[in-house]
């Protein structure tokens, strides 16, 4: 389970980093060898990783500080409710995205 919540950790990590996205989501300056999109980064989170499951199941088990739980149910609820664009380049500069990267930036910030 650590593994997963560290996968977890490093997905809503690339949320939160909208550069970090421009590299791998568009190829731009890329020098971090990773490639990623807004697809694989929902599939990872919430298909691999199971974010719905282990916020509601196992966060508090894992010692999850329950204003760091209530944060993460929030960004899941946004994902959820995200209606996506064409393509990525629209995504990284749509505000209702931008709004959910800030979101996951207190959750990082919460976090460590």
């Amino acid at each position: 389970m650590k593994k997963v919540l560290e996968d977890i950790f490093n997905d809503i990590l690339e949320i939160s980093d909208i550069n970090m996205q421009k590299k791998m989501w568009l190829n731009e300056n890329n020098d971090t060898g990773l490639i990623s999109s807004y697809v694989e980064l929902m599939n990872r989170l919430f298909d691999d990783n199971n974010f719905s499951y282990v916020i509601e199941n196992e966060a508090i088990a894992l010692d999850l500080e329950p204003e760091l739980i209530f944060a993460l149910k929030t960004l899941r609820d946004a994902l959820d409710g995200y209606v996506d664009k064409e393509t990525d380049q629209e995504i990284i500069t749509d505000p209702k995205w931008i709004e959910i990267s800030e979101q996951a930036k207190s959750i990082i910030k919460m976090w460590t």
